[in-house]
């Protein structure tokens, strides 16, 4: 009995070990769909990739699928139920599907040499390892070529549409498999932002509709260009495009006052306007007068009264040109005012014309270039603001260096003295004094030439006194000319304020240096 419980319990424990070293898995991708669904082994992986597929008819479809670690056998199973053995693929048993060249990493691959619509649909590789096999899924898309795209318009009027409101055009195509794309032109330009697509399944294979919807305002400029609808698909080798003509419609566009100049009296002058209209004008006239309110006369056109005569030129696409030829120019012709007025079946339109002997104004500044004169200013004025900002607080390493005044550098020199004397205590508001005395000194105008030299000459008349009067000040030898050393006397009494020395016609600045030691021993001996 003992025996064989032992067996019993080194079987389950066997049974254990090949459970954990086999565990079913599933993995998900992303987008919903399962990648794998099936077996995996510590020393077995799938190696697949589950993007969809897009392939026409007649072209080869690869189905890459591969395996690391040891495996048994694997196969390919279609939508519709087809299996295929992997082994029998490589052994030409199927005609139509035969063995990747490349098969590291692809270990359970097979190439279909010639795809049709019944290898449309979902495709699983399934790997058998020992125990168990692992799955992988991916979508297959074959192809079907879209119909003819169909612009939804009365064709034989043309696209007709107003200047003034939003006019929707439709293209659609019945069916494509993936669904088409569509964009829209006018002329040579892509005008697709202003359109919106809708893809409709249409059955459960993967057949789409689509219809694109196109909702603009066009100008009486774009009147005559084509709009086109053009389609591009992956069974297409170049887009497919449907177009048609643009009929805008829309009364006679406005136009400032015309003013013609350099006229010479005696001379035959014609007067040529450029307007546009679509539908053609039905009425058509030169009107005359003092004024543009007070007419003395008119013209049809075409027509003449003797003086004037007037006619018309279509210069095609909704744009003409009137004409008015003055016979015998005189002064009186050029205080007139002229009016040409057009009327189509959306509206009136009145132009005003001038005419004068005086040469033409020459040309101001406009609109834009005063603005952008206005902005340069404003530019240069705030880089001139942000300068001075940055000299007043020394930001950059442009802002100039103070000055030195010399009453000021005495101040220093004196206050750094007395803290040196005094010890560390009062450092903080030395260094205090010395920064707002740094900053102050931007501000302060620089002195004259003449008080440059006065202020010299009292130095040196200074040095002199000061020599006659046995101050405790050493000088340096006359090998050494270059600095000029002095003692700071810091003992009892008010201290020397000798700040510069003569050499040889040459100001030199002294280096003051604190001799505590001495003083105090001077103070013993008194």
């Amino acid at each position: 009995m003992c025996k064989c419980s032992f067996v019993r319990g080194a079987l389950v424990a066997l049974v254990l070990m090949a459970h954990a070293r086999a565990q079913e898995y599933t993995v998900d991708d992303p987008t919903g769909d399962v990648v794998f669904n099936g077996v995996r082994s510590t020393d077995v992986s799938l190696i697949f990739d589950d993007s969809e597929i897009v392939v026409n008819p007649g072209d080869q479809l690869n189905l890459d699928c591969g395996v690391h670690g040891q495996s048994r056998y694997c196969i390919w199973e279609s939508e519709s139920g087809q299996i295929l053995q992997v082994e029998d693929v490589y052994s030409n048993v199927f005609d139509g599907v035969s063995k990747p060249v490349n098969t590291v990493g692809n270990e359970c691959g097979i190439v279909i040499n010639s795809a049709d619509i019944g290898h449309h649909g979902q495709w699983t590789c399934k790997v058998f390892v020992v125990g168990k096999s692992l799955v992988g899924t991916k979508n297959v898309i074959v192809t079907i070529k879209p119909t003819s795209p169909i612009l939804e318009v009365d064709s034989s009027r043309g696209l007709v549409v107003t200047n003034e409101d939003e006019t929707p055009v439709k293209c659609s195509v019945a069916a494509a498999r993936p669904a088409v794309g569509i964009r829209w032109y006018l002329g040579d330009r892509d005008i697709t932002v202003s359109a919106e697509t809708e893809e409709t399944p249409t059955d459960k294979g993967g057949i789409y509709k689509s219809v694109s919807t196109l909702r603009r305002t066009f100008q009486p400029s774009e009147n005559g260009q084509l709009l086109t609808c053009s389609v591009t698909h992956k069974t297409l080798p170049v887009p497919e495009n449907t177009s048609i003509a643009l009929n805008v419609v829309f009364k006679p566009v406005e136009k400032p006052v015309s003013t013609f100049y350099q006229i010479r009296p005696g001379n035959d002058y014609e007067v040529k306007l450029n307007f546009s209209a679509n539908p053609a004008p039905i009425r058509k006239e030169w009107r005359y007068g003092k004024s543009f309110e007070n007419v003395e006369g008119s013209i049809s056109i075409p027509g003449s009264d003797g003086h004037y005569r007037a006619d018309i030129e279509d210069l095609g696409n909704g744009m003409y040109t009137a004409k008015l030829l003055v016979t015998g120019f005189t002064e009186a012709d050029a205080n007139k005012n002229y009016l040409l007025v057009v009327e189509n079946d959306y509206g009136e339109t009145q132009y005003k014309v001038k005419l004068s002997m005086h040469e033409a104004p020459k040309d101001t500044l406009s609109g834009g270039a005063v603005a952008g004169i206005i902005i340069v200013l404003l530019i240069v004025v705030a880089a001139v603001g942000a300068a001075g900002y940055a000299r007043y607080r020394q930001m950059f390493c442009f802002a100039p260096l103070a000055t030195p005044d010399p009453e000021e550098a005495k101040d220093t020199r004196e206050e750094h003295d007395t803290e040196s004397a005094r010890g560390t205590s009062t450092s903080h508001a030395a260094n205090l004094k010395n920064r707002l005395g740094q900053l102050t000194q931007v501000f302060k105008k620089p002195k004259k030439d003449h008080d440059m030299k006065q202020d010299e000459t009292e130095k040196k008349s200074l040095t002199k006194d000061e020599h006659n009067k046995g101050s405790p000040f050493k000088e340096q030898s006359p090998n050494e000319k270059e600095v000029v050393y002095a003692e700071l006397d810091l003992g009892k009494g008010e201290p020397e304020k000798k700040t510069e020395v003569k050499a040889e016609d040459k100001t030199e600045y002294a280096q003051i240096v604190g001799t505590i030691t001495d003083n105090r021993e001077e103070e013993k001996k008194e």
